[in-house]
């Protein structure tokens, strides 16, 4: 292994928990805290990508499915420091909820503790939306059909977005534990951008999570070759991923599940116990909806969805994972 934690944090990967979309839950409660003048969401992004999308689905549907009575805003703020910094020194009056990803903001409050004006654990976990296994590709038109033959290749090119952004510690976490003989480019504006420059050969391979390219591999252009995920992250909708080899298959068990991206629906700390119930309910409302569930077939999006429970574990097992390979990953000039 390339990095001395991958073996190590193996054990604290993530594992799967029943569904809440199994259940019940009270979609009559009522809030004893003032809603008036709407909800803002809080999204850590530009508009377009992943987060963005999933963070309107799940706003839209929040009202849609009666889980509240109040429209829900969502605010895109970028870049991804200044986003988090907001939505955790927001005043805590059940008014503001967001999107918040994760290993992304573990990894900036360690990596940047000058700019990331935010404590992680602090935030108030409400449930979350999806869990986004990573997946390596290759262009479809590429000689690299295989992880083995990106193994016997050298001078691999690959590009991600900002350092520190969990698809950035996927990558380098991957290429290093599979030993490839990489260099990355960081800064790309986004997975769009990234999977062009692979169909267009300007790098040999990328690493996203399986929701982010869905429509570049059913148009044929980009081939799925390895799968980072559990699986229990496999999609079940995602028919195409039924057959791509696993990390374990691959030889590689302990890189299975090590980084693994979480969409969580977060609060900023200080909410009540009376706030935080309230919000728990209405997240796993929605996130058992029939409208949430019409918006994830129409928009091609997964869900796995996590009561405040469940992910609350995760978000523990990651954090401490965190705590682990950031520093490895800074000491190798891979993060800052």
């Amino acid at each position: 292994m390339g990095l001395a934690a991958v073996s190590a944090m193996a054990l604290s990967a993530c594992s799967s928990s029943d569904s809440t979309t199994d259940t019940a839950v009270d979609t009559t409660i009522e809030p004893d805290f003032a809603l008036s003048g709407g909800v803002e969401w809080i999204i850590p992004y530009k508009t377009g990508g992943g987060f963005d999308a999933y963070s309107r689905g799940m706003s839209d549907a929040l009202s849609k499915s009666g889980a509240i009575t109040e429209e829900v805003t969502p605010i895109n703020i970028d870049p991804f420091v200044k986003g988090v910094s907001t939505l955790f020194n927001r005043e805590p009056n059940g008014q503001t909820v967001g999107i918040l990803p994760m290993p992304a903001a573990a990894a900036q409050e360690i990596a940047y503790p000058d700019l990331a004006k935010w404590k992680t654990d602090q935030f108030t976990i409400l449930g979350s939306i999806e869990e986004n296994g990573y997946v390596v590709y290759v262009s479809s038109k590429s000689a690299y059909k295989s992880v083995a033959d990106l193994q016997a290749g050298t001078g691999l090119r690959t590009i991600t977005v900002e350092k520190g952004s969990s698809s950035s510690i996927a990558n380098v976490v991957s290429s290093e534990a599979l030993g490839l003989d990489f260099t990355i480019t960081f800064g790309v504006g986004s997975s769009e951008e990234a999977v062009l420059a692979l169909i267009r050969g300007d790098v040999d391979y990328i690493v996203y999570g399986t929701s982010d390219l869905v429509g570049f591999v059913d148009s044929g252009d980009i081939t799925p070759i390895l799968f980072l995920g559990t699986p229990d992250q496999r999609p079940a909708n995602l028919e195409w991923l039924a057959t791509v080899p696993t990390a374990s298959e691959a030889g590689y068990p302990d890189l299975e599940g090590v980084v693994t991206e979480m969409r969580l629906v977060v609060g900023p700390p200080g909410m009540t116990p009376k706030m935080v119930a309230f919000w728990e309910t209405a997240v796993a409302t929605t996130l058992a909806s029939a409208e949430l569930k019409a918006w994830s077939t129409e928009a091609e999006r997964p869900l796995v969805p996590r009561s405040a429970a469940e992910a609350k574990e995760l978000f523990a097992k990651t954090a401490a994972q965190m705590q682990v390979l950031i520093p490895q990953l800074i000491a190798k000039g891979l993060i800052s």
